[in-house]
């Protein structure tokens, strides 16, 4: 049975800063600009509001975007304090390689989630912030050159099963003119999704060449590669 996202307090309300996140999909802002991307889902993530100011189209996604402002701020800043908490009990799974240090992880993460609240507001009325959730998104097939889904499919494989990593991959391809990628493409115990091959393979049935890239990001430990999918193109 597919789940709804609204419906599951389990998946922490937490974002990324912008230049995190390219480094998490292994991206380059400059193959980005003109294009338009969705991340999905965003949460409180900086990167809707610098993609665009770098002059990329930029769309984010979330269950919980239908809230105000404030309660979006509530939310945030007591999911921070939650996954920080759970970041220092467990120094040893923490990489010193996208950041040196915990502390600098805090601090350049609440600069990022600080750039989000500041921008949520006015962003969410210009429509770069859409309530939504996988696995059924209300746009277009093909509407966008580019397609993110950070930190939901497998790490949250022990409560998101199955049926519902299918049903999301085909609804992300569905979107995408160009590609897809998934980060990290481990669980919350930091192994590997034990469906991904068959997800790859499903991958293929919809038009997409898939590969596991790694990327120069790691926050845990294990968490250095990306599912690329990139959609095939046939010669006329």
């Amino acid at each position: 049975m597919s789940q709804n996202l609204i419906e599951l307090n389990s998946i922490y309300f937490f974002g990324r800063p912008y230049a995190e996140l390219l480094k998490c999909f292994g991206l380059e802002e400059a193959e980005l600009i003109g294009k338009s991307v969705l991340e999905c889902p965003s949460g409180p993530s900086s990167f809707v509001l610098e993609a665009n100011a770098a002059g990329i189209g930029a769309i984010g996604v979330d269950p919980l975007f239908y809230r105000k402002p404030s309660a979006i701020r509530d939310l945030a800043l007591a999911d921070f304090r939650v996954m920080f908490d759970k970041v220092r009990a467990a120094p040893d799974r923490f990489a010193r390689r996208t950041y040196r240090s915990i502390e600098e992880a805090e601090r350049v993460r609440r600069l990022g989630l600080e750039r989000f609240l500041a921008d949520y507001g006015i962003g969410k009325a210009l429509g770069r912030y859409r309530e939504g959730s996988l696995p059924y998104l209300e746009f277009e097939d093909d509407e966008f050159d580019i397609v993110l889904c950070g930190h939901l499919l497998f790490v949250y494989s022990d409560t998101l099963d199955l049926e519902f990593h299918r049903a999301s991959l085909r609804e992300l391809c569905r979107v995408a003119k160009e590609e897809v990628r998934i980060h990290p493409i481990v669980d919350r115990a930091n192994e590997p999704y034990p469906h991904l091959d068959e997800l790859m393979e499903l991958a293929g049935e919809l038009g997409f060449d898939s590969c596991i890239q790694d990327v120069d990001h790691e926050f845990f430990k294990g968490t250095g590669s990306t599912l690329a999918l990139r959609r095939v193109k046939y010669e006329v």
